[in-house]
């Protein structure tokens, strides 16, 4: 994981630190005239309240006159704290962003160490890998790792630019994009399932996300209008991804065609811009 994926979340927990804060702040339990205080007596929650700064803390029996005293002022008291806390986690997010985003010297790429690779001179370039611990570098390893495959067999017959034969046209075509963006994939990877349910899954493609480091399961399902199909080949699948915690947008990734609805290379597109950038 890059410093930028890194200050991306970050930027994420302030957005939603800043919202937290907004929303406390037109609650309107900070402005709540008193402060509550609680002490266990005699084996009972016995609360007090001080009306003003001044004030001596007064003992406020817990009954249907003043519960909803009581319930406003224990929730001022955890609102003002959780804003003090939300403040001074927002105050040290921001520090770690200012830090990853600063300029060394006068190159932003000085501090970069996925970026050291590409700006290489040609002539340079050539002559060396890219560190395993850079994205490049990373992805590189991992592609080059050698996988068991399903047996290839008859029908494997469509050629993709990586020299690989794939079973259908849209996985053809599935290749042929993940190729042009970069993205490493393996094709027909045996996954193990686990001890309780045995036996191995081989999705058409397993994926990465260079930048994370996250792999998924992607599965063209090209044959929706099949009843049979859909009976012995997409339920189990799908029943086996679920079993074993693979969920779709976590883990899982799909795409679908029949022939009312034929194959869009928009699915691809929009999963590849979403889950593998």
């Amino acid at each position: 994981m890059n410093k930028y994926v890194i200050a991306e979340l970050i930027e994420n927990q302030r957005q939603e630190i800043g919202n937290l804060l907004k929303s406390i702040d037109k609650s309107g339990y900070l402005k709540l005239e008193g402060t509550l205080y609680c002490k266990m007596e005699h084996g009972e929650f016995r609360y007090y309240i001080r009306e003003k700064a001044q004030d001596v803390p007064r003992y406020q029996r817990a009954d249907k006159n003043t519960e909803k005293l009581i319930s406003a002022l224990c929730t001022k008291t955890y609102a003002k704290k959780l804003h003090n806390a939300a403040e001074k986690e927002l105050l040290q997010l921001t520090r770690c962003l200012k830090i990853l985003k600063a300029k060394e010297g006068t190159r932003f790429d000085d501090a970069d160490i996925d970026a050291v690779y590409g700006n290489l001179p040609e002539g340079i370039r050539s002559q060396v890998r890219p560190s395993q611990f850079t994205d490049d570098g990373f992805a590189e390893k991992w592609q080059a790792e050698k996988y068991q495959k399903r047996w290839e067999g008859k029908g494997t017959f469509y050629e993709t630019p990586r020299g690989e034969k794939v079973r259908s046209k849209s996985e053809w075509m599935i290749a042929c994009m993940l190729d042009k963006a970069s993205v490493p994939y393996r094709y027909e990877e045996l996954i193990g399932l686990n001890e309780y349910l045995g036996g191995n899954l081989h999705p058409d493609f397993t994926v990465l996300n260079k930048r994370t480091r996250k792999e998924y399961y992607w599965e063209h399902f090209g044959r929706m209008d099949d009843p049979k199909y859909v009976e012995e080949s997409f339920m189990p699948k799908i029943r086996d991804y679920y079993a074993c915690g693979f969920l779709p947008g976590e883990k899982l990734l799909m795409t679908f065609e029949s022939k009312e609805h034929p194959f869009d290379t928009t699915q691809v597109e929009r999963l590849i811009e979403e889950y593998l950038k």
